[in-house]
């Protein structure tokens, strides 16, 4: 029916007929009043039909959509007012929605981009589950590895504190690096493919040192997935003798692992500026490792050294807490070796310094971009090295290093290849215990 025909025939129609035409929007219900034929008794009725429409209209409606057209079908039902603040809360809910919708697209794209931006702790509280689930699948680890991350926990053991300490026939190989430099990550890489890989055994001394931290470091990678260890208030100088050989190799190299604290460096830095930076509750700690680092730099074992550089710290220009950054610490380095004349003179086979996170690099040929970051960024330190090393006829080599594929700063899937690189060179250099030059050629 049209609009005229519920004109021309509102006597004859039934108060549910009417009251449909209305909710219709077909005709208005003062339009019908307006004939005069429109009977006071049905009315009435219709009123109540029409407010029993009205409110279930109104109590059906959800959405947005609902309640729009609520307000087109009842434009002065009873219940306008409460629609029309619905509509409102509705429309901000959807405003709010849509707000968090791309904060939360943002923050996906802002940790795909950088992925080691945030901690695993980080990423859990800003992601749901969902998202979660879907980005770490994206990246071919379980969700689990981010979700249940814990801080290995590493067991600190004594070290050398006079000669009398130091074993005797090993090979003492030095791992030098300012705090974070990744020289610790480095090491767990590498002792653990040696147990992997290789084989391991407890020195023949009377003093087990490093034994407990040797074993912690280990088992950060003892599976393909390892959580990797803060950043700590504190780095302690650890020394780690222990026997090392081939599988099938009749005799073992005596090898001595020997970690520096990066604080030396804040050492190093105090000498050569005249400066003192280091707090009154670590300084003896750090004079004991310098203690030890003295002691088995004048000893008679031999000795190979690794200074690791982290590159994605220099290309930050990160500084610490005093406003110094890993090229200040190098340099006072630098200073202090040069001005000892020689600290490779004794028994040195190698020096090498380790460019760490390598993975990072954007170059095809990442040795070579290795050498130029280190001499646009540590130039007086490298001659100074290059120096001691040709005036002693020691090998120095550049190499570059990377533990594996990083993920929200301490989950790590292994890559042993660069472990694997530094492991032989150990098994090129040190011959095995007993042997002569012959039979340690022989061994390799």
């Amino acid at each position: 029916m049209e609009k005229k025909d519920y004109i021309s025939q509102i006597e004859n129609l039934t108060a549910d007929q009417i009251a449909k035409g209305i909710g219709s929007g077909i005709v208005t219900f003062r339009e019908l009043r307006e004939t005069g034929e429109f009977d006071a008794s049905k009315q009435a009725v219709v009123r109540a039909i029409l407010k029993k429409m009205d409110d279930d209209a109104f109590i059906a409606a959800q959405s947005i959509q609902d309640f729009q057209n609520y307000l087109l079908k009842f434009p002065d039902g009873s219940n306008v007012k409460a629609a029309q603040e619905k509509l409102v809360r509705l429309r901000q809910y959807e405003e709010l929605g849509e707000r968090k919708f791309r904060e939360r697209e943002l923050m996906l794209t802002k940790i795909r981009e950088n992925i080691n931006e945030f901690g695993p702790d980080e990423v859990v509280d800003l992601l749901t589950k969902d998202d979660l689930v879907k980005l770490c699948n994206s990246l071919g680890i379980n969700e689990t590895f981010v979700r249940n991350y814990k801080q290995p926990l590493l067991k600190y053991n004594i070290i050398p504190e006079s000669e009398d300490d130091i074993p005797v026939d090993y090979t003492d190989i030095f791992f030098w690096g300012i705090p974070s430099s990744g020289k610790t990550c480095a090491l767990a890489a590498i002792l653990s493919t040696i147990e992997k890989e290789y084989s391991m055994e407890a020195p023949d001394t009377n003093q087990q040192f490093g034994a407990a931290y040797r074993g912690d470091l280990i088992k950060i990678f003892s599976n393909e997935i390892g959580n990797l260890p803060g950043r700590t208030n504190e780095e302690r100088t650890q020394y780690m003798p222990f026997l090392l050989y081939k599988r099938g190799e009749n005799k073992k190299r005596k090898v001595s692992f020997f970690e520096l604290s990066g604080e030396v460096f804040k050492y190093f830095w105090e000498i050569v500026n005249n400066n003192q930076i280091i707090n009154n509750y670590d300084r003896g700690a750090i004079e004991s490792s310098f203690r030890t680092l003295e002691l088995l730099l004048k000893c008679s074992n031999q000795k190979i050294h690794y200074f690791f550089i982290d590159y994605n710290q220099e290309t930050k220009h990160s500084e610490d807490g005093y406003g110094l950054t890993q090229k200040d610490y190098l340099e006072a380095a630098a200073v202090y070796f040069r001005n000892k004349n020689s600290i490779f003179s004794k028994r040195t086979d190698a020096v090498y310094v380790v460019v760490t996170k390598s993975d990072e690099m954007n170059a095809d040929n990442k040795q070579q971009h290795a050498k130029e970051f280190l001499q646009q960024n540590f130039g007086s330190f490298m001659d100074v090295l290059k120096n001691q090393c040709r005036r002693n006829s020691v090998e120095f080599k550049v190499k570059i290093f990377s533990i594996g594929k990083v993920y929200f700063k301490r989950i790590c899937k292994i890559d042993r290849t660069f472990a694997n690189d530094i492991i032989k060179d150990i098994l090129k250099r040190v011959r095995p215990s007993g042997g002569n030059l012959f039979t340690g050629l022989l061994n390799r």
